[in-house]
């Protein structure tokens, strides 16, 4: 049994660990966050600043109610403010603050002037007549569109854009 003793040790040793080299293992845990950011709606542009010196026949002095007409592809910018004209209780003219032209040229498009502003205007195939213009510094609110619907002469899109008269903000 003297004998057994010694091998007995050593094999309860071997056994439990002493003697030998600690392992340690490390676990690494990442965590992400998650940033949620939320798009409010931009402030909507004051009325637009200008006073027409021309009307074309047909078309009434007094401005519609925006909140009581359907908006369209031209009126339905977030963040614009339109002036409507009407003929007969149907828009003949939109006025919008805060955006240029929604929908592209299709075809020719021609220069003018907007109580001395340069823009651009030109038909579309529903019908409209569109123009558009910016002035300095070219801010959100500084953007211009102003829609003839039809029917209409380009004589009097010609006359309504150059008797335009800015008056104030």
């Amino acid at each position: 049994m003297k004998r057994a003793f010694p091998l007995l040790l050593v094999l309860i040793l071997a056994c439990s660990g002493a003697g030998s080299a600690a392992t340690t293992t490390t676990i690494a845990l990442t965590t992400t966050s998650l940033a949620v950011t939320t798009t409010a709606p931009p402030v909507e542009c004051p009325p637009p600043p200008y006073e027409l010196g021309f009307l074309p026949v047909g078309v009434g002095t007094a401005v519609l109610d925006a909140e009581e007409i359907e908006p369209d592809v031209w009126t339905s910018v977030p963040g614009s403010s339109a002036t409507l004209w009407g003929r007969d209780d149907v828009v003949a003219i939109a006025l919008i603050r805060g955006a240029l032209p929604a929908v592209e040229w299709p075809g020719d498009r021609g220069e003018v002037l907007i109580d001395g502003t340069r823009g651009v205007a030109g038909p579309h195939a529903d019908g409209t007549w569109v123009s558009g213009w910016f002035e300095a510094p070219g801010e959100r609110c500084d953007l211009y569109t102003m829609v003839f619907y039809p029917p209409i002469a380009p004589e009097d899109v010609e006359q309504t854009l150059a008797g335009m008269n800015r008056v104030g903000g």
